[in-house]
């Protein structure tokens, strides 16, 4: 399914994956196309812009994501791709991100491999409640609105201060991974690098240090060798869920 509410777009890539024999659907708008997922299961791929009228690219997504049904796997495109609008697109659980102008054999490639893929739902991998005691809904709704607090001090610190304030990514990395844990969505390895603002080396040698220091637990996909998950311990959880504490409590 191609989604982009640009015409010359759409119609360009429904005549190449034609060309390349992968058939496809198309449509200029997110609503037509949610209705289209409702009357069909067979759709395994969704290739959708991020900027549309009425519903963005990102609202879609969410939109497929709390279906009930198995979702399709997702793949972003932007002309105005930047940082934060990628680590969104991935948190919502997408595959790719595709700046515009597209590479198109590479794009091709990536969505005949996705095809061929189980959906989603069979392949997401699994959320463990990690947490060590019982919490009421209230503690964790609190703790939670902490740590996004705490992720968006960061960003207005950084935005202020540039690359001259520097800012541990395993910090946010453990924010990032709570955040997930509290909502009971998978993080994966490429995203929660993104997230942390770091370069790609560094973030990952980052990841690594908090995985050795037993912080973060890091799953292969079984359906998909190229991508990882990454998931917070018990160890981990107390450790953020203690930090939330001490804000709360002022001690």
């Amino acid at each position: 399914m191609i989604v982009d509410d640009d015409r010359a777009t759409t119609e360009a890539l429904a005549d190449i994956f034609a060309r390349e024999k992968i058939p496809c659907c198309a449509f200029m708008r997110a609503a037509p196309a949610i209705a289209a997922l409702e009357r069909s299961d067979s759709i395994r791929v969704i290739l959708t812009d991020v900027a549309m009228p009425e519903i963005s690219g990102l609202e879609f997504a969410k939109a497929v994501r709390n279906r009930k049904q198995a979702a399709p796997h997702i793949v972003f495109m932007s002309g105005r791709a930047n940082v934060p609008m990628t680590v969104s697109a991935l948190r919502l659980g997408a595959v790719d991100f595709f700046a515009k102008p597209l590479r198109i054999a590479e794009l091709v490639a990536r969505i005949r491999t996705l095809v061929e893929l189980p959906p989603v739902a069979a392949v997401r991998a699994p959320i463990r409640d990690t947490a060590n005691r019982p919490e009421s809904r209230k503690e964790s709704d609190a703790r939670r609105a902490w740590a996004l607090r705490e992720l968006e001090a960061i960003g207005r610190r950084r935005k202020i201060l540039g690359a001259q304030f520097e800012i541990d990514p395993g910090w946010i990395m453990l924010l990032e991974l709570f955040d997930a844990h509290s909502t009971q969505r998978p993080y994966h390895v490429s995203a929660l690098c993104l997230a942390s603002g770091a370069p790609h080396a560094t973030a990952l040698r980052r990841l690594s240090q908090m995985i050795d220091a037993g912080l973060f637990r890091r799953e292969q996909d079984p359906a998909d060798a190229r991508r990882s998950w990454v998931f917070l311990t018990p160890e981990g959880l107390d450790k953020v869920s203690a930090c939330a504490e001490l804000e709360h409590t002022g001690s």
